[in-house]
């Protein structure tokens, strides 16, 4: 019995709720002692029971029975008895041992088959027999409350029969008079002094208003725009919303204190012309708190909408559609709040709680009404948004003209259902409404005025300044589509998961600790971590690469530059590969792979393959150290592992070289023992020429530094060239000649060019001095009279 919900409103008074108990328990007793019992038939096991029931009946006093004439003279408690007295009668049916044969067939066939118990259809202890008799309580309680809500629900007897009392009786029309005139007394004071309240903040609030932002978002997207010139919108818009906060919530606090006026003025009243514990204090301070709750929802939805101050407007809405919801916002306050002012007034003066309750289910009923016809005017505008947005995206096209055409009855069904679930159950259920209902706006309003913080604060982060531009800036703000869209979602779920828990779904036992919830949440959060630390890794080490680049590039060094672009993607690649490794073992372990296998699996293979292919792995460690060194890069003229070329190709393995005779040669690094590289910035033009013996050396030097300094005028080789002509001095003497030596310190790309041609220019000059050129065949030399002659 105490698994049943006898229905009995709040109305009745704890000693008509505890004698309600005691009756019932009453009828109970004596119908199980009123059943007659024949004792051939029955079994000895319930014997027993029976004699103990008749034993344990309970007598009734005189005050009892007349308190139980009572309960049964007044219709609806009567009703009560008897629905609860057949809910009883139903479980009981259900739960009660097998039926004993008392007819006399049933003893004639006992009589033949004694041994043979009665049959059972169901088991008592089965599961399908506690299935059946849970069934039957949930439907045996859902149809009492259900009859119940709809006789309170239709209950208009009381209110007409208060309001006949009310206003045939003079004696009941005057005290009723008499509080409305004290109401008014006390209230109209209030309205009088918050209204000029209101009036001196007016300019205040029109100075704030009257402020413009830096720059003003555009509410609308052109559908060829870039993602990224999408992103910079939503960004800007962001900012502009996180900069309006504090001038509208400073708006709220002036909007608020006109109404602390009013709640200030009518306590001080009320303690002046009212007596304590009256029904016109309790009227009043009903009033009081309705009129405040009213003021406080419209001065909240203000904060967000502002329709006469665009410029701290905190939704991303037109003026029309922000004038449009607050009219309705309004609108409904005022309805809803002065017929619950209505019932209020009459519920304090003389109304009975059933009809209470029916007033403020008609009331619940005409704001739901109001819904409604709201959600009907919203109902192509809406339905054009979303076939619009739908257009835009291909996935959505299929589902766009269905969900437009649906959205407004299924949102209209959804507003009226709630209200039948809330009417249709009598326990508390309209202060479970206004909690709900309050706590959910609380939640709603938190979470946008905490996505606007996150959100501005993030633009603000994010934001893309033309003459403050940094590379680190640039790669971040690749990412802010993503952190915004993670953001969403994360403030969504919060959402999701405060409102389920407001509406009493045990959302945060889910995450307590030794639970699947908790387990899983910990595995995302460490997986989302070691993503977002790889996500720096990677960021940072390009960030660092494309500034040594930028570096190199301002100070001219161009090949070098160059062979950084070239490894570019393989060092990328690697530290891709690297990271994505880390990343992948990290989530494998959280969600309970055993990783240790795997480790120990590619440790193995690493090691087998870095035997079985030694000459490779070699390859590759010369080549980076020769990369990373910058021993060789392409266009140079080097000399390696006996060949000499330039360098067409380079590779982490392997270095192409094309000879000067056109031959390719591919040469793997780990045969590569010494680099000859004669283009390392430094290039000498060597000067060598030997000169008949006899010549005058001196004028022969001369000649060669005047050649060496007419090249350094030359237009076409003096950029090349780093210094003079330094003459080294006689190389070699022979019988046949006189070698002659020196150099021209040049760059490593004119060397070349400026020692051809300081060879030619010395054929020319030597030939018109007249200073012969040794010949290498062999010279016969005469002497006469102490001259050679050749």
């Amino acid at each position: 019995m105490t698994g049943l919900r006898f229905g009995v409103p709040r109305s009745v008074k704890p000693m008509r709720h505890v004698f309600f108990g005691w009756l019932l328990t009453f009828f109970v007793t004596a119908a199980h002692a009123a059943t007659p019992v024949t004792p051939a038939s029955a079994p000895a096991a319930l014997q027993p029971a029976s004699a103990a029931q008749a034993n344990t009946a309970p007598a009734l006093t005189p005050q009892q029975a007349q308190q139980a004439l009572s309960v049964l003279e007044n219709p609806q408690d009567r009703a009560r008895v008897e629905t609860t007295l057949r809910a009883i009668a139903a479980v009981g049916a259900l739960s009660a041992p097998p039926a004993v044969a008392s007819a006399p067939a049933a003893a004639s066939s006992s009589a033949a088959a004694p041994a043979t118990a009665a049959p059972i259809a169901l088991q008592s202890n089965g599961l399908a027999s506690m299935l059946v008799h849970q069934g039957s309580r949930w439907a045996t309680q859902i149809g009492a409350g259900l009859r119940e809500s709809l006789h309170s629900l239709l209950d208009v007897g009381s209110v007409n029969g208060w309001w006949r009392d009310t206003v045939g009786h003079a004696d009941a029309r005057a005290d009723l008079l008499h509080a409305v005139l004290i109401i008014l007394a006390v209230l109209m004071p209030a309205f009088a002094i918050e209204w000029v309240a209101r009036r001196l903040l007016r300019r205040l609030l029109n100075e704030l208003a009257a402020r413009h932002d830096s720059a003003t978002p555009s509410d609308t997207s052109s559908a060829t725009e870039s993602p990224e010139s999408r992103g910079q919108g939503h960004a800007q818009q962001h900012k502009n919303l996180l900069g309006r906060m504090p001038r509208a919530f400073v708006t709220l606090v002036l909007r608020l204190l006109p109404l602390l006026v009013f709640a200030g003025v009518a306590s001080l009243m009320m303690s002046l012309l009212v007596v304590d514990g009256t029904p016109v204090e309790a009227a009043l301070g009903s009033l009081i708190d309705i009129y405040v709750i009213c003021r406080l929802i419209t001065l909240v939805s203000r904060l967000f909408f502002q329709p006469d101050a665009p410029q701290l407007r905190l939704l991303h809405m037109g003026d029309t559609g922000a004038a449009f919801a607050q009219r309705w916002i309004m609108r409904i306050a005022l309805v809803v709040g002065v017929c619950t002012a209505l019932v209020e007034i009459a519920a304090n003066f003389g109304l009975s709680d059933a009809g209470h309750v029916a007033l403020l289910k008609t009331v619940a009923l005409i704001g739901h009404l109001l819904v409604s016809v709201l959600i009907i005017q919203c109902a192509r505008p809406v339905a054009t948004r979303i076939r619009t947005y739908c257009a835009k995206h291909p996935s959505l096209a299929m589902v766009g003209g269905t969900l437009a055409s649906a959205w407004a009855p299924a949102s209209i069904f959804v507003v009226m259902a709630l209200w039948f679930i809330w009417a249709l159950d009598v326990h508390n259920g309209y202060r479970v409404l206004i909690t709900l209902g309050g706590r959910t706006l609380a939640v709603i309003i938190g979470m946008r005025l905490l996505s606007i913080v996150l959100f501005g604060a993030l633009s603000r982060a994010f934001e893309r300044r033309d003459e403050d531009r940094t590379l680190v800036h640039r790669h971040a703000y690749r990412y802010y589509p993503l952190v915004r869209g993670v953001i969403s979602v994360i403030v969504g779920i919060i959402s999701v998961a405060l409102l389920l828990q407001v509406w009493g779904v045990p959302v945060w036992q889910t995450f307590e600790s030794s639970t699947i919830g908790h387990r899983l949440a910990s595995a995302l959060i460490t997986i989302a971590v070691a993503a977002a630390i790889a996500l720096v890794v990677w960021e940072a080490a390009n960030i660092a690469i494309e500034r040594r680049l930028q570096q190199w590039t301002h100070q001219g060094d161009v090949m070098r530059a160059a062979r950084l672009r070239t490894l570019l993607p393989m060092l990328r690649a690697l530290l891709f590969s690297c990271i994505a490794l880390v990343v992948i073992l990290t989530g494998m372990s959280e969600i309970g792979v055993n990783i240790g296998p795997l480790l120990a699996g590619a440790s193995i293979f690493g090691v087998a393959l870095g035997f079985g292919s030694q000459k490779l792995v070699q390859d590759f460690i010369t080549g980076i150290f020769l990369l990373m060194e910058n021993a060789l890069q392409v266009g140079d003229w080097v000399t390696l592992a006996g060949v000499s070329g330039t360098v067409e190709y380079l590779s982490i393995r392997t270095v192409r070289l094309r000879a000067s005779d056109g031959s390719l040669y591919t040469v793997p690094f780990s045969s590569v023992t010494t680099v000859n590289n004669t283009n390392r910035g430094l290039g000498n033009a060597a000067v060598k020429v030997s000169i008949a013996y006899g010549e005058d050396i001196d004028r022969a030097v001369a000649t060669l530094k005047e050649i060496g300094a007419a090249l350094r005028e030359d237009p076409a080789y003096r950029d090349g060239i780093k210094s003079d002509f330094s003459y080294w001095g006689v190389d070699q003497v022979d019988g046949a000649a006189i070698a002659l030596s020196g150099q021209m310190q040049c760059t490593d790309t004119t060397r070349w060019g400026v020692q051809r041609e300081f060879n030619r220019r010395i054929a020319e000059r030597f030939r018109e001095q007249g200073i012969r050129i040794a010949n290498p065949q062999r010279s016969m030399v005469a002497f006469e009279d102490g001259a050679p002659h050749q």
